[in-house]
């Protein structure tokens, strides 16, 4: 019954509903990918090429267990859909550091990094917590901050 009433909407409407399901199934792609990297980084430590750079970087490597807790926290909003513009910024944050580890750059089709940045940035600006998030209670209830 449902899917009759959905072929009934204009076709601009019904774009923008698999539109904004589309960044949601993205959100929670990208926040299901860094909980698993920070599972990883938490049990094992960070990579050699992180560390290399922290070390370059002289903070130390409480850093890298800082730089863990944050991915896990990243992943835990994107996937909830909460505070997801902010979780992008800092998930674009977090690439941007990975690709400068590695030495890589956007168009480095090695690097996987590039593709959490611009999926980050399509998140961040799609406002994906939205749809199928608690960002759509908070903007219920503070529709004018720009966090949701």
């Amino acid at each position: 019954m449902q899917a009759r009433s959905l072929m009934r909407l204009p076709g601009s409407i019904l774009q923008g509903i698999l539109a904004r399901a589309a960044l949601a199934v993205l959100r929670v792609y990208l926040g299901v990918v860094f909980l698993l990297v920070a599972w990883s980084k938490l049990k094992h430590g960070v990579g050699p090429e992180l560390a290399q750079l922290l070390e370059q970087l002289g903070v130390g490597r409480q850093v890298g267990a800082l730089i863990a807790w944050g991915e896990l926290l990243v992943g835990c909003c994107l996937i909830l859909g909460l505070g997801t513009r902010l979780a992008a910024v800092l998930a674009l944050l977090l690439a941007a550091i990975y690709m400068l580890a590695e030495k890589s750059w956007f168009w480095t089709p090695s690097s996987p990094y590039a593709s959490w940045a611009m999926l980050s940035l399509a998140l961040l600006i799609g406002a994906a917590g939205r749809t199928f998030g608690l960002d759509a209670f908070l903007a219920k209830r503070w529709p004018r901050s720009p966090f949701w």
